[in-house]
Protein backbone atom coordinates (compact mmCIF):
# COMPACT_ATOMS: atom_id res chain seq x y z
CA UNK A 1 0.00 0.00 0.00
CA UNK A 2 2.76 2.48 1.06
CA UNK A 3 4.57 1.56 -2.33
CA UNK A 4 1.31 2.71 -4.38
CA UNK A 5 0.95 5.82 -2.39
CA UNK A 6 4.35 6.83 -3.27
CA UNK A 7 3.73 5.71 -7.67
CA UNK A 8 0.74 8.23 -6.84
CA UNK A 9 2.31 11.21 -5.27
CA UNK A 10 5.27 10.70 -7.93
CA UNK A 11 2.30 10.87 -11.34
CA UNK A 12 0.52 13.29 -9.49
CA UNK A 13 3.87 15.39 -9.23
CA UNK A 14 4.65 14.49 -12.84
CA UNK A 15 1.36 15.61 -14.04
CA UNK A 16 1.58 18.95 -12.45
CA UNK A 17 4.96 19.52 -14.09
CA UNK A 18 3.66 18.54 -17.45
CA UNK A 19 0.24 20.64 -17.26
CA UNK A 20 1.97 23.69 -16.25
CA UNK A 21 2.10 26.57 -18.69
CA UNK A 22 3.07 30.22 -18.95
CA UNK A 23 0.40 32.58 -20.24
CA UNK A 24 1.83 35.97 -21.54
CA UNK A 25 -0.33 38.92 -22.65
CA UNK A 26 2.06 41.57 -24.47
CA UNK A 27 0.44 45.14 -25.37
CA UNK A 28 1.82 47.37 -27.32
CA UNK A 29 1.86 50.97 -27.59
CA UNK A 30 -0.95 52.93 -30.32
CA UNK A 31 -1.73 56.54 -28.95
CA UNK A 32 -5.79 56.51 -28.28
CA UNK A 33 -6.04 53.06 -29.40
CA UNK A 34 -5.62 51.35 -25.75
CA UNK A 35 -9.32 50.72 -26.22
CA UNK A 36 -9.01 48.44 -28.95
CA UNK A 37 -6.10 46.38 -27.09
CA UNK A 38 -8.82 46.61 -23.77
CA UNK A 39 -11.51 45.20 -26.46
CA UNK A 40 -9.38 42.40 -28.10
CA UNK A 41 -9.04 41.39 -24.03
CA UNK A 42 -12.34 40.86 -23.36
CA UNK A 43 -13.06 39.42 -26.92
CA UNK A 44 -10.77 36.56 -26.55
CA UNK A 45 -12.35 36.14 -23.08
CA UNK A 46 -15.65 35.91 -24.60
CA UNK A 47 -14.32 33.21 -27.21
CA UNK A 48 -11.65 30.93 -25.35
CA UNK A 49 -12.17 29.42 -21.58
CA UNK A 50 -11.64 30.94 -18.53
CA UNK A 51 -8.21 28.51 -17.75
CA UNK A 52 -6.82 29.97 -21.51
CA UNK A 53 -6.59 33.79 -20.61
CA UNK A 54 -5.39 33.55 -16.82
CA UNK A 55 -2.54 35.24 -17.80
CA UNK A 56 0.21 35.14 -15.38
CA UNK A 57 2.74 37.66 -16.89
CA UNK A 58 1.88 41.04 -18.55
CA UNK A 59 3.88 43.29 -20.40
CA UNK A 60 2.99 47.43 -22.08
CA UNK A 61 4.72 49.67 -24.00
CA UNK A 62 3.20 53.15 -24.07
CA UNK A 63 -0.71 52.94 -23.88
CA UNK A 64 0.11 48.99 -23.73
CA UNK A 65 1.55 50.01 -20.22
CA UNK A 66 -1.90 51.63 -19.40
CA UNK A 67 -3.49 48.13 -19.60
CA UNK A 68 -1.08 46.28 -17.70
CA UNK A 69 -1.56 48.40 -15.30
CA UNK A 70 -4.88 47.81 -14.97
CA UNK A 71 -5.18 43.99 -15.85
CA UNK A 72 -2.17 43.72 -13.26
CA UNK A 73 -4.66 44.63 -10.55
CA UNK A 74 -5.97 41.40 -10.84
CA UNK A 75 -4.75 37.87 -10.33
CA UNK A 76 -4.88 35.42 -13.63
CA UNK A 77 -8.37 33.44 -11.91
CA UNK A 78 -10.01 36.95 -11.69
CA UNK A 79 -10.79 37.12 -15.15
CA UNK A 80 -15.04 38.36 -14.71
CA UNK A 81 -13.29 41.07 -12.75
CA UNK A 82 -10.70 42.38 -15.23
CA UNK A 83 -13.19 42.03 -17.69
CA UNK A 84 -15.32 44.33 -16.30
CA UNK A 85 -12.51 47.31 -14.98
CA UNK A 86 -10.42 47.61 -18.09
CA UNK A 87 -13.07 47.83 -20.25
CA UNK A 88 -15.29 50.46 -17.57
CA UNK A 89 -11.30 51.85 -17.86
CA UNK A 90 -11.79 53.01 -21.56
CA UNK A 91 -15.92 53.52 -21.36
CA UNK A 92 -14.81 56.12 -19.24
CA UNK A 93 -12.22 58.34 -21.20
CA UNK A 94 -14.71 60.64 -22.77
CA UNK A 95 -15.56 61.92 -19.32
CA UNK A 96 -12.01 62.85 -18.08
CA UNK A 97 -8.98 63.95 -20.44
CA UNK A 98 -6.16 61.78 -21.26
CA UNK A 99 -4.12 65.21 -21.76
CA UNK A 100 -3.87 69.08 -21.40
CA UNK A 101 -2.81 72.12 -22.28
CA UNK A 102 -0.70 74.15 -19.77
CA UNK A 103 -1.31 77.20 -18.18
CA UNK A 104 0.23 79.20 -20.85
CA UNK A 105 -0.46 76.41 -24.02
CA UNK A 106 1.95 74.80 -26.10
CA UNK A 107 4.09 77.70 -26.00
CA UNK A 108 4.34 77.17 -22.29
CA UNK A 109 5.05 73.08 -22.76
CA UNK A 110 7.91 73.95 -25.99
CA UNK A 111 9.87 76.42 -23.30
CA UNK A 112 9.55 76.00 -19.89
CA UNK A 113 8.31 72.20 -19.55
CA UNK A 114 9.20 69.00 -20.53
CA UNK A 115 6.48 68.44 -22.82
CA UNK A 116 4.21 70.25 -24.93
CA UNK A 117 1.34 68.74 -23.39
CA UNK A 118 0.48 68.20 -19.43
CA UNK A 119 -0.26 64.29 -18.88
CA UNK A 120 -1.39 64.94 -15.06
CA UNK A 121 -4.64 64.57 -16.42
CA UNK A 122 -4.11 61.45 -17.65
CA UNK A 123 -2.90 60.31 -14.41
CA UNK A 124 -6.25 61.88 -12.61
CA UNK A 125 -8.31 59.83 -15.12
CA UNK A 126 -6.50 56.58 -14.20
CA UNK A 127 -6.04 57.02 -10.58
CA UNK A 128 -9.73 57.81 -9.88
CA UNK A 129 -10.27 53.91 -11.70
CA UNK A 130 -7.31 52.13 -10.14
CA UNK A 131 -8.18 53.32 -6.79
CA UNK A 132 -6.90 51.61 -3.94
CA UNK A 133 -6.35 48.16 -6.00
CA UNK A 134 -3.30 45.88 -5.00
CA UNK A 135 -0.56 44.17 -7.82
CA UNK A 136 -1.73 40.68 -8.10
CA UNK A 137 0.47 39.24 -11.04
CA UNK A 138 3.77 39.79 -12.77
CA UNK A 139 3.45 42.73 -14.79
CA UNK A 140 6.85 44.86 -17.10
CA UNK A 141 6.68 48.27 -18.04
CA UNK A 142 9.18 49.12 -20.90
CA UNK A 143 11.00 53.00 -20.85
CA UNK A 144 13.49 54.23 -22.93
CA UNK A 145 16.18 56.01 -20.22
CA UNK A 146 16.71 59.15 -22.83
CA UNK A 147 20.22 60.05 -21.67
CA UNK A 148 21.77 56.71 -21.89
CA UNK A 149 19.39 55.58 -25.02
CA UNK A 150 18.80 52.34 -23.40
CA UNK A 151 15.94 49.92 -23.04
CA UNK A 152 14.61 49.87 -19.15
CA UNK A 153 11.85 47.67 -18.34
CA UNK A 154 10.65 48.02 -14.48
CA UNK A 155 9.09 44.36 -13.20
CA UNK A 156 6.92 44.12 -10.80
CA UNK A 157 5.55 40.85 -8.89
CA UNK A 158 2.26 39.84 -7.29
CA UNK A 159 3.06 41.92 -3.91
CA UNK A 160 -0.68 42.65 -3.21
CA UNK A 161 0.26 45.98 -2.57
CA UNK A 162 0.16 49.43 -4.36
CA UNK A 163 3.87 50.21 -5.16
CA UNK A 164 5.11 53.93 -5.35
CA UNK A 165 6.02 53.70 -8.66
CA UNK A 166 3.66 51.57 -9.86
CA UNK A 167 1.35 54.31 -11.86
CA UNK A 168 4.34 56.36 -12.45
CA UNK A 169 6.10 53.45 -14.53
CA UNK A 170 3.22 53.16 -16.51
CA UNK A 171 3.14 56.62 -17.40
CA UNK A 172 6.39 56.92 -17.81
CA UNK A 173 6.27 53.98 -20.49
CA UNK A 174 3.67 56.54 -22.39
CA UNK A 175 5.51 59.77 -22.17
CA UNK A 176 5.70 60.38 -26.14
CA UNK A 177 9.01 62.17 -26.35
CA UNK A 178 8.85 66.28 -26.72
CA UNK A 179 4.52 65.73 -26.67
CA UNK A 180 4.25 64.66 -22.96
CA UNK A 181 7.00 64.97 -20.28
CA UNK A 182 9.31 62.24 -19.12
CA UNK A 183 9.51 61.02 -16.27
CA UNK A 184 12.53 61.71 -13.86
CA UNK A 185 13.70 58.17 -11.78
CA UNK A 186 16.81 58.62 -10.32
CA UNK A 187 20.04 58.72 -12.89
CA UNK A 188 17.36 58.03 -15.57
CA UNK A 189 15.03 60.22 -18.07
CA UNK A 190 12.08 58.02 -18.92
CA UNK A 191 10.27 58.03 -22.17
CA UNK A 192 7.98 56.01 -24.26
CA UNK A 193 9.34 52.51 -24.47
CA UNK A 194 8.44 52.76 -28.17
CA UNK A 195 10.96 54.71 -29.64
CA UNK A 196 12.90 51.65 -29.44
CA UNK A 197 10.45 48.89 -29.31
CA UNK A 198 7.01 48.62 -29.92
CA UNK A 199 5.92 45.93 -27.95
CA UNK A 200 8.12 44.09 -25.32
CA UNK A 201 7.83 40.33 -26.53
CA UNK A 202 10.84 39.64 -24.63
CA UNK A 203 10.39 40.81 -21.19
CA UNK A 204 7.07 38.22 -21.51
CA UNK A 205 9.19 35.55 -21.85
CA UNK A 206 11.90 36.33 -19.63
CA UNK A 207 9.24 36.87 -16.63
CA UNK A 208 7.53 33.78 -17.59
CA UNK A 209 10.78 31.70 -17.24
CA UNK A 210 10.58 32.87 -13.62
CA UNK A 211 7.61 30.44 -14.10
CA UNK A 212 8.56 27.31 -16.35
CA UNK A 213 11.74 26.41 -16.99
CA UNK A 214 11.40 25.37 -20.71
CA UNK A 215 10.14 27.81 -23.82
CA UNK A 216 7.85 24.90 -24.78
CA UNK A 217 5.90 25.26 -22.03
CA UNK A 218 5.36 29.12 -22.81
CA UNK A 219 2.05 30.83 -24.33
CA UNK A 220 1.94 34.60 -25.61
CA UNK A 221 -0.90 36.36 -26.62
CA UNK A 222 0.18 39.70 -28.39
CA UNK A 223 -1.79 43.20 -29.68
CA UNK A 224 -0.77 45.35 -31.61
CA UNK A 225 -3.02 48.45 -32.19
CA UNK A 226 -1.02 50.92 -34.11
CA UNK A 227 -2.62 51.93 -37.43
CA UNK A 228 -1.72 50.10 -40.20
CA UNK A 229 -3.18 52.37 -42.87
CA UNK A 230 -2.56 56.08 -41.72
CA UNK A 231 -5.16 58.15 -43.22
CA UNK A 232 -4.17 59.92 -46.13
CA UNK A 233 -4.83 64.08 -46.16
CA UNK A 234 -4.67 66.17 -49.35
CA UNK A 235 -3.38 69.24 -47.11
CA UNK A 236 -0.86 67.44 -45.47
CA UNK A 237 1.81 70.31 -46.33
CA UNK A 238 -0.14 72.37 -44.22
CA UNK A 239 0.07 70.36 -40.84
CA UNK A 240 1.72 71.70 -37.92
CA UNK A 241 5.42 70.68 -36.75
CA UNK A 242 3.49 68.58 -33.76
CA UNK A 243 1.08 66.90 -36.79
CA UNK A 244 3.87 65.94 -38.54
CA UNK A 245 5.62 64.54 -35.34
CA UNK A 246 2.64 62.35 -34.46
CA UNK A 247 1.97 61.38 -37.95
CA UNK A 248 5.45 60.06 -38.07
CA UNK A 249 5.24 57.65 -34.62
CA UNK A 250 2.26 56.28 -35.90
CA UNK A 251 3.29 55.26 -39.06
CA UNK A 252 6.92 54.07 -36.91
CA UNK A 253 4.80 52.16 -34.30
CA UNK A 254 2.84 49.46 -36.66
CA UNK A 255 5.85 48.78 -38.75
CA UNK A 256 8.34 48.71 -35.60
CA UNK A 257 5.50 46.70 -33.65
CA UNK A 258 5.56 43.84 -36.94
CA UNK A 259 8.92 43.83 -37.34
CA UNK A 260 9.37 43.44 -33.38
CA UNK A 261 7.02 40.02 -33.72
CA UNK A 262 8.95 38.70 -36.94
CA UNK A 263 12.00 38.95 -35.02
CA UNK A 264 10.70 37.07 -31.46
CA UNK A 265 9.87 33.98 -33.87
CA UNK A 266 13.20 33.66 -34.81
CA UNK A 267 14.94 34.23 -31.78
CA UNK A 268 11.97 31.82 -29.67
CA UNK A 269 11.08 29.33 -31.71
CA UNK A 270 10.05 26.84 -29.21
CA UNK A 271 7.66 29.07 -27.49
CA UNK A 272 4.31 29.15 -28.35
CA UNK A 273 3.13 32.62 -30.15
CA UNK A 274 -0.90 31.84 -30.17
CA UNK A 275 -2.37 35.12 -31.07
CA UNK A 276 -1.21 38.07 -32.44
CA UNK A 277 -3.85 40.16 -32.75
CA UNK A 278 -3.86 43.77 -35.15
CA UNK A 279 -6.58 46.11 -36.12
CA UNK A 280 -8.26 44.70 -39.14
CA UNK A 281 -9.79 47.83 -40.43
CA UNK A 282 -9.06 52.17 -39.54
CA UNK A 283 -9.59 52.79 -35.55
CA UNK A 284 -10.49 56.78 -35.93
CA UNK A 285 -11.07 59.36 -38.24
CA UNK A 286 -8.86 61.61 -37.41
CA UNK A 287 -5.33 62.35 -38.44
CA UNK A 288 -4.63 62.59 -35.31
CA UNK A 289 -3.42 59.69 -33.05
CA UNK A 290 -4.55 61.29 -29.80
CA UNK A 291 -8.27 61.33 -30.36
CA UNK A 292 -10.21 59.94 -27.05
CA UNK A 293 -13.55 60.77 -27.73
CA UNK A 294 -16.33 58.73 -27.57
CA UNK A 295 -16.72 57.54 -31.19
CA UNK A 296 -13.16 56.54 -31.33
CA UNK A 297 -13.61 54.20 -28.36
CA UNK A 298 -16.96 52.86 -29.74
CA UNK A 299 -15.16 51.89 -32.91
CA UNK A 300 -12.25 50.79 -30.18
CA UNK A 301 -14.54 48.53 -28.60
CA UNK A 302 -15.96 46.93 -31.83
CA UNK A 303 -13.28 46.08 -33.77
CA UNK A 304 -11.19 44.19 -30.62
CA UNK A 305 -13.54 42.34 -29.87
CA UNK A 306 -14.33 41.23 -33.43
CA UNK A 307 -10.69 41.14 -34.44
CA UNK A 308 -10.20 38.84 -31.26
CA UNK A 309 -12.97 36.25 -32.21
CA UNK A 310 -11.66 35.79 -35.86
CA UNK A 311 -8.16 35.30 -34.35
CA UNK A 312 -9.63 32.33 -32.31
CA UNK A 313 -11.72 31.17 -35.35
CA UNK A 314 -8.52 30.68 -37.31
CA UNK A 315 -6.67 29.41 -35.04
CA UNK A 316 -3.20 29.52 -33.44
CA UNK A 317 -0.58 31.76 -35.48
CA UNK A 318 -3.06 32.11 -38.55
CA UNK A 319 -4.28 35.81 -37.81
CA UNK A 320 -0.17 36.88 -37.74
CA UNK A 321 0.76 34.96 -40.59
CA UNK A 322 -2.25 36.77 -42.32
CA UNK A 323 -1.22 40.08 -40.84
CA UNK A 324 2.92 39.85 -42.00
CA UNK A 325 1.86 38.69 -45.35
CA UNK A 326 -0.32 41.86 -45.82
CA UNK A 327 2.48 43.99 -44.53
CA UNK A 328 4.27 42.51 -47.40
CA UNK A 329 1.90 43.43 -49.88
CA UNK A 330 1.58 46.91 -48.74
CA UNK A 331 5.41 47.32 -48.56
CA UNK A 332 5.28 45.83 -52.57
CA UNK A 333 2.70 48.52 -53.20
CA UNK A 334 -0.54 46.09 -53.37
CA UNK A 335 -3.60 47.36 -52.42
CA UNK A 336 -5.04 45.05 -50.08
CA UNK A 337 -7.15 45.27 -47.08
CA UNK A 338 -6.20 43.52 -43.59
CA UNK A 339 -10.12 42.85 -43.19
CA UNK A 340 -10.55 41.58 -46.60
CA UNK A 341 -7.65 39.21 -46.45
CA UNK A 342 -9.03 37.86 -42.97
CA UNK A 343 -12.39 37.35 -44.15
CA UNK A 344 -10.95 35.31 -47.05
CA UNK A 345 -8.56 33.48 -44.57
CA UNK A 346 -11.64 32.70 -42.50
CA UNK A 347 -13.52 31.17 -45.57
CA UNK A 348 -10.87 28.94 -46.20
CA UNK A 349 -10.50 27.64 -43.17
CA UNK A 350 -14.28 27.18 -42.99
CA UNK A 351 -14.59 25.18 -46.01
CA UNK A 352 -11.92 22.77 -44.64
CA UNK A 353 -12.72 19.41 -43.19
CA UNK A 354 -12.97 19.84 -39.06
CA UNK A 355 -9.91 17.53 -38.98
CA UNK A 356 -7.59 19.97 -41.32
CA UNK A 357 -8.77 22.97 -39.56
CA UNK A 358 -6.70 24.29 -36.48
Amino acid sequence: MKSLLIVLVILLLSYNAEARKCRALALSGGGDKGAYEAAVYVGLVNSLPKEEVQYDVLTGVSAGSLNTLGLSAFSPEEVEEATEFIYGLWASIPDYKAFGNWPGGILQGLFFKKGIFDLNPGRVWVADNLGDRVIKRKASFATVDANGATYKVWDYNATYDQPADWLDSAFASSSIPAVFPHVTRGEYELVDGGVIWNIDIPSAIRRCKEIVDDDKDIIVDMVLCGNHRIKEVDNLHKYSTMQHLLRGHEISSFYNGMNDYNSSLALFPDVNFRYLIVPSESLSDSFLPLDFDQKTVDKCFEVGQKDAKNAVELGHGIYGEVALDYVEKINLGHDVWLHEMIDEKLREIQKQPKSESQ
